[in-house]
């Protein structure tokens, strides 16, 4: 049994059965005894009004407590606040022209005012205890409410004190219960956060994990790939270069005696090629220094991340890629993946949702990307660690970020980061290819 349904049902119901059968027992023991003198006549007979006089008190009583239990374990508001109404009713009706105010009339109104402070959650379980406070309290003051033949009722005669008394006891009784919902809701709600963020835990631990696989796998495929290719351009340029000067010295030296000018030509050979080879070196030199992180390499790794998210927490994650590029260069790249995985922790961790939409643009000056999701939302905004680090990563290249609440729920964040011009990119392309390695 977990702690929401021992405060809000099973402690509850157990109190409410106390009092009920303690009211129960108590006209028992009282009413049936042979000789009472009952406050309500309907026939002379002694034996007929005594039967006809339970039978006034214990269906409505089943009905009442029918209803009671019908609050605590019927779903629904509405539900709920029928049964307190016709429940509230027949509990005056079965004890309305009973002379017992401190045994049965205060277990059956205690049993109400219990039910009513935890059958509803705040803030309606006050109004629900105030509105059954007051009915108890018009009946008790008025008991002539329901009707009065001559001669067929004796009413209580019992001072305005006592009346007080109980009318306090209710008061006190309703006021703790309504504290003891609150604290509970409190350490319930305290209970569902701390299992919450065990899960959002344990599935963001696995999602990295799957994640840094795919980084390492996609890593030593990729050192694979370059591997092959760095050795194949060495051993067909710069090899064929070295060769080719081996063989000119070979030759050289193989004469005896050469001509000024056929020396002049022979170095001048030998020099192009070393030069030939040595721009190309310093191209493949250039290629190792450029390698990108896999997981930089290109937008496609956003998809995979959404792959694996989904597949980790049952989250459903939409993209819709709109017109933009698989590349926008590492350092954008980089910003973008990281902050769609600082995204999917907020709305998994904070948010709670179970759908999130990942939407691209490119316009003409900037790229634009909006992250949206079902989840809980929030009031106000508190930039975290998450967040700053967002906008860390997007000072870097220019870019701006804003977050919000939507008035529909959930919770969204847009991206803006500004694209080079083809002249200054072409600039920049131009600056790195003519950069010298040394």
């Amino acid at each position: 049994m977990n702690t929401r349904d021992f405060f809000y049902r099973t402690l509850p119901a157990f109190m409410a059965a106390v009092f009920l059968f303690g009211a129960a027992v108590v006209f028992t023991l009282k009413y049936t005894v042979p000789g009472e003198v009952l406050p309500l006549i309907f026939d002379p007979v002694e034996s007929v009004n005594q039967m006809y006089f339970c039978l006034n008190f214990f269906i409505p009583f089943g009905i009442s407590a029918l209803c009671l239990y019908g609050c605590l374990f019927l779903s629904g508001f509405f539900p709920r606040g029928f049964c307190l109404i016709i429940g509230l009713s027949t509990a005056v009706i079965s004890s309305y022209a009973l002379d017992d105010l401190f045994t049965i009339n205060i277990c059956m109104y205690s049993a109400y005012v219990l039910m009513s402070a935890s059958a509803f959650s705040p803030p309606r379980n006050y109004g629900a205890t105030a509105f059954t406070l007051l009915f108890f309290t018009a009946f008790l003051f008025f008991p002539a409410l329901l009707g009065n033949v001559t001669g067929s009722l004796r009413f209580s005669s019992h001072s305005v004190e006592e009346f007080i008394v109980l009318e306090c006891w209710l008061i006190v009784l309703g006021g703790a219960l309504v504290s003891i919902r609150y604290l509970a809701d409190k350490m319930i709600s305290s209970e569902a956060t701390i299992s919450h963020l065990n899960a959002v835990g344990t599935k963001m631990l696995l999602f990295n994990h799957r994640l840094q696989e795919y980084v390492r796998n996609s890593e030593e495929e990729a050192v694979r790939k370059d591997r092959l290719r760095f050795t194949s351009d060495l051993h067909d340029s710069s090899g064929y270069v070295f060769t080719n000067i081996i063989a000119v010295t070979d030759a050289a030296m193989s004469f005896s005696r050469m001509e000024t000018e056929k020396i002049r030509d022979t170095f001048q050979l030998i020099r192009n090629q070393a030069r030939q080879g040595l721009n190309r070196t310093r191209e493949i030199l250039h290629m190792i220094r450029e390698l990108e992180d896999p997981v930089s390499g290109s937008i496609d790794t956003v998809f995979k991340m959404k792959t694996i998210f989904q597949e980790v927490t049952g989250i459903h994650v939409d993209i819709e890629s709109g017109n933009m590029k698989r590349d926008y260069g590492p350092t954008v790249n980089t910003v973008l993946t990281r902050i769609v995985q600082e995204a999917f922790t907020n709305s998994i961790r904070h948010g709670q949702a179970s759908r999130i939409l990942i939407h691209f643009w490119e316009f003409p000056e900037s790229l634009t990307m909006t992250v949206s999701d079902n989840g809980i939302g929030t009031q106000q905004v508190v930039k975290g660690i998450g967040l700053a680090g967002m906008e860390e990563r997007l000072a870097a290249v220019g870019g701006t970020l804003e977050v919000f609440s939507p008035e529909d729920g959930g919770f969204r964040l847009k991206v803006i980061i500004p694209l080079l011009d083809k002249a200054l990119s072409d600039a920049v392309a131009e600056r790195d290819q003519n950069f010298d390695v040394p």
